[in-house]
């Protein structure tokens, strides 16, 4: 089952969702062309975006400079809304 908690990504935002009790991030990743992502975030980092939507950008970096440092290409697209 799957939950939305913040954002609506038909508005241009971002979304989270509790899925599992596991949280993900969906976000438009693309710089000339769309992107969609889905990739999963802390406890903390949901935390950070709810209380300033200014922390969105610096979440969505650490996101990110993660999937780099592990071999994954985060301007991928790996979902699909």
């Amino acid at each position: 089952m799957e939950k939305v908690l913040y954002g609506e990504i038909s508005q241009g935002s971002i979304q989270i969702v509790d899925r599992n009790s596991k949280l993900y991030i969906r976000y438009d990743a693309g710089a000339h062309q769309i992107s969609w992502r889905e990739d999963e975030i802390t406890h903390q980092d949901f935390t950070q975006i709810v209380k300033s939507e200014t922390n969105i950008e610096s979440v969505l970096l650490k996101v990110q400079n993660r999937l780099i440092s592990t071999g994954v290409k985060p301007y991928i697209s790996n979902w699909n809304p």
